[in-house]
């Protein structure tokens, strides 16, 4: 089938044909036919399938560019993927006159989103994105026609839900609904059913497929030597576009930041990266400003680059089918591709294991010291020296007081014949032991060839200097023969007064404190004259408390 017997406007075919697209894949084939007819759809495929153009084709047939209403909402789980959509709509729409589009994602000017939302046909962005519009009641949805729930496996995976649950609400109309997924869970099932009710589903088997013209190497090494494997790879290959994937935003700061002290343009991509940040890497990656990407999966899907060289893989990904989108990353458009996977624990060892099961990959395994042997010959046939980390080279076999290695030493050393007598920048070579495992150890110094240090002359036909004349300094003269001082003729200080002759001060003639006097004699009080009350009661004007048990004796 070719896409003319699709039978797709004008403009659509004209796009196509210049782009070199004849034939539609196996999904755009099954899917679009049941678009145009109006029809729901469940359409489970993978990445790379064609499946973008699947619903983009059918959105652009059925526009109606005269309206200025918002008809077609596309929602994505990423920036990333929902701008690689608007591109893929942007393209095919090029000779369609008067098409508006808007993005509504996070991390840009909402500002500028609201006024071309306000003017835009086709809006694609993040299901959070697209509710904060519906909130502050700045998109309006009474004209939508068409909805495309893309990856709606990955949105309901990062908690999109709610999200998803406020935009349907705010359709009073009937809508078309396609929705795309690489898996059929029960939550994406419910989904379906709860928005879609009867569909058609089409499903693309085998739908996750490497490419076979990517060729896939696994290093096992350890987590210390992957800086020196990565660093002399791109010395000896000098690729013009790689990527580098990593788990972690701090490791893409690290491994930039190494990449480019060594003279390899390299830009960040993370999730701390703001939008118009990630946008403007992207773009100057595939200008060839920067020769290196590197960034954690926020890139592993939905980014179009072309001519990529090399995926390197500095970790494993924690998804398999992760593993899958990183390494599309190249390979495309009939180009050969490599990729390079490090595998330094061995839960990533067993998640190789079964990645090479689960999805058939034919991958190539080798040691480090095999593929650092391929590397060093390479940039000896290039007169370029090789670099070594000095941490690395004095740590792999550096024992601890009690004489372990700390597990250090985990080479997968095969053989040990290369480059044995190489120099390095940090003034390191390397050696061999008695059990044919390379180590690393300092060079000594040797500055036979410099006249400077040469060898010292012979002067044994020279008179010793005798120190027998020479006058004994002053600090060792001997002073034991000086007359000790005698302090017996030193007149006693003052201090030293005996005062036992001074007269005693007597206290006989001191008058006694009045504290001291003594009452003895002082007249008691007789209380015999003081008048008694009757009852034994105070007399006072001051009315008498009445208490409870006052009150008690009255009534008796």
């Amino acid at each position: 089938m070719e896409f003319k017997e699709l039978k797709l406007r004008e403009e659509l075919l004209r796009i196509l044909e210049k782009r070199n697209f004849s034939t539609p894949t196996e999904i755009q084939e099954k899917a679009i036919p049941v678009f145009l007819d109006g029809q729901n759809i469940f359409g489970k495929s993978g990445t790379g399938t064609g499946k973008t153009a699947t619903f983009v084709l059918p959105i652009l047939q059925n526009i109606d560019t005269e309206s200025k209403k918002v008809q077609a909402v596309i929602l994505a789980p990423t920036r990333e993927l929902a701008l690689q959509i608007l591109e893929t709509i942007n393209i095919l729409s090029s000779h369609i006159p008067n098409l508006k589009t808007a993005s509504l994602i996070g991390g840009m000017g909402i500002v500028d989103q609201i006024k071309k939302v306000k003017i835009s046909q086709i809006v694609v962005g993040t299901p959070g994105r697209v509710a904060d519009h519906l909130n502050r009641k700045t998109l309006n949805t009474q004209n939508v026609k068409t909805v495309i729930l893309d990856e709606a496996d990955e949105m309901l995976k990062m908690g999109f839900k709610n999200e998803i649950d406020l935009f349907f609400k705010s359709i009073e109309q009937k809508v078309q609904v396609g929705l795309f997924s690489a898996t059929t869970t029960p939550k994406v099932l419910e989904l379906a059913q709860k928005y879609m009710g009867e569909y058609t589903f089409v499903e693309i088997k085998n739908e996750v497929k490497v490419n076979d013209n990517i060729n896939s190497e696994f290093v096992y090494t350890t987590n210390k030597n992957k800086e020196i494997i990565l660093i002399n790879f791109f010395m000896a290959k000098k690729p013009k576009k790689a990527i580098v994937f990593t788990n972690t935003k701090s490791h893409t700061e690290k491994i930039a930041k190494n990449l480019n002290s060594f003279g390899f343009k390299s830009v960040v991509i993370n999730g701390d990266k703001k939008q118009s940040q990630r946008s403007a890497s992207i773009r100057r990656f595939k200008s060839e400003e920067f020769n290196v990407l590197v960034a954690t999966d926020v890139v592993g899907r939905g980014i179009d680059i072309d001519d990529v060289d090399f995926v390197i893989n500095y970790d494993i990904p924690k998804e398999n089918e992760q593993f899958i989108h990183r390494i599309g990353r190249t390979g495309r458009n009939n180009k050969m591709g490599d990729t390079i996977s490090f595998v330094s624990t061995k839960e990533a060892l067993r998640q190789v294991k079964d990645i090479q099961k689960h999805y058939q990959i034919k991958i190539h395994e080798i040691t480090d010291e095999e593929f650092m042997k391929e590397i060093d010959e390479s940039l000896r046939i290039a007169h370029i020296e090789p670099y070594e980390s000095r941490d690395f080279r004095r740590g792999d076999d550096r024992r601890n007081s009690r004489g372990r290695d700390n597990g250090r030493n985990r080479n997968f050393s095969k053989s040990n014949d290369w480059n044995k007598n190489s120099r390095r920048r940090d003034g390191y070579k390397k050696k061999t032991n008695n059990d044919s495992e390379k180590t690393y150890a300092r060079k000594s110094r040797n500055f036979e060839d410099k006249e400077n240090f040469s060898s010292k002359e012979s002067f044994g036909d020279k008179p010793k200097r005798s120190y027998g004349d020479k006058p004994r300094s002053r600090s060792n003269n001997n002073f034991g023969d000086k007359p000790k001082r005698s302090y017996g003729d030193k007149p006693r200080s003052k201090s030293s007064e005996n005062f036992s002759d001074k007269p005693k001060r007597s206290y006989g003639d001191k008058p006694k404190s009045r504290s001291n006097d003594n009452f003895k004699n002082k007249p008691k009080r007789n209380f015999d004259e003081k008048p008694r009350f009757e009852n034994s009661e105070i007399i006072s004007d001051k009315p008498k408390r009445r208490t409870t048990n006052s009150i008690k004796k009255k009534n008796n």
